[in-house]
């Protein structure tokens, strides 16, 4: 295993995956990151019958459309609330631009 393998690995147990499959008949489905490599598997594999989970059933002739939704930390990389930085005001932003003028003049910017 070269070294881009094991950061693609280490990296990808920090993220999880949500994944859609939209089929002909206008059913679509949110898939997990595990129902997602199911598919992916069959797909490669040439297979054409249907893919069965625990409440719901994807026949792989009327897949339309596999992608993914979208990439995210788990919840055990994530920042609580309270680490997580406070919003800022809009007095607080307008101090701070006041406070870059300054500088700027102060180290004569232009």
């Amino acid at each position: 295993m070269n070294q881009n393998e094991e950061s693609t690995q280490e990296t990808s147990s920090e993220y999880d995956e949500e994944w859609k499959v939209k089929l002909n008949t206008g059913g679509e489905y949110l898939l997990s990151q595990k129902q997602a490599w199911v598919i992916q598997e069959a797909i490669a594999s040439g297979n054409r019958g249907i893919i069965m989970f625990k409440t719901f059933s994807v026949s792989m002739p009327y897949i339309a459309e596999f992608f993914r939704v979208r990439r995210f930390l788990k919840a055990d990389h994530q920042l609580t609330g309270q680490q997580q930085e406070d919003t800022w005001t809009e007095e607080d932003r307008l101090h701070a631009i006041q406070r870059i003028k300054e500088i700027k003049e102060k180290l004569k910017f232009p």
